[in-house]
């Protein structure tokens, strides 16, 4: 409900002329930056995210690979963000943007060993995205996007066998295209924007080293003790959309 009274709220405002915004307050002078501009921006989004995952267990007795589980998923989370941009000329912007808060994965709950529960899920922490940002000059307003992410993955599982799989950094790019309108001579400024995003593939286990196990054989078959178990996640990328409130100082 709150992303839906966001967008009416944007399609509100699009469609008052920029002559008619009459704040009730005074915003401060905008100082002479010269060639130069500097924005900061709030921004509310949704994402879509998708990605396979590929699982390879050694047996009871850490000795041979027992099986190989291939997976793929698609969730969708929503985040805020903030953003800051440095304008050089008319055109052109290099801008880094911070997100407070988690894209978390739903929890994903199997059997291990058929017997005790086991359920995992992921927290993409500290996301972080430098942009280059360039302003179409046929349409107003219309931009291109194109940068690099990072983010760390923060893994919670809740294992019947007590073992954990080691948390992991990964790296991307993102793309993306989007629209910018002003609001008056007041330096703020709605924009509506979509990006796609691609993650480096990242490997992650559960702290046991090849060939050995936890338990004894026949614990093991009571899912009280466990090999080694190693994960790949592949083919990470995403769809997001981004509704912002932006300020700009300087000559924009």
């Amino acid at each position: 409900m709150k992303k839906f009274v966001i967008m009416i709220a944007v399609l509100a405002m699009s469609t008052v002329s920029s002559k008619a915004l009459d704040l009730p307050f005074s915003l401060p002078a905008m100082p002479d930056l010269g060639n130069f501009s500097l924005t900061v921006g709030a921004a509310s989004n949704q994402g879509v995210y998708g990605a396979t995952a590929t699982e390879q267990a050694e047996d009871d007795k850490g000795v041979n690979v027992d099986h190989t589980k291939k997976e793929s998923g698609v969730f969708t989370d929503g985040f805020s963000s903030r953003f800051i941009e440095l304008g050089i000329g008319e055109f052109l912007s290099v801008g880094y943007e911070m997100t407070p808060d988690s894209i978390s994965t739903p929890v994903n709950t199997t059997r291990e060993n058929n017997t005790r529960e086991v359920s995992v899920s992921v927290d993409f922490n500290d996301y972080e995205t430098t942009y280059v940002k360039l302003n179409m000059p046929f349409v107003a307003g219309l931009y291109v996007k194109a940068g690099s992410v990072s983010t760390d993955l923060d893994i919670k599982e809740t294992m019947g066998s007590g073992s954990t799989y080691a948390n992991r950094s990964t790296s991307g790019d993102t793309f993306g295209v989007g629209y910018s309108k002003k609001l008056g001579d007041t330096g703020l400024a709605l924009r509506i924007e979509g990006m796609y995003l691609e993650l480096d593939n990242v490997k992650t286990d559960n702290g046991i080293a090849s060939g050995t196990t936890i338990g004894t054989t026949a614990v093991a078959r009571d899912g009280t003790s466990t090999s080694r178990n190693e994960i790949e996640a592949s083919h990470m990328e995403g769809l997001t959309a981004k509704v912002a409130l932006t300020f700009t100082l300087g000559n924009r």
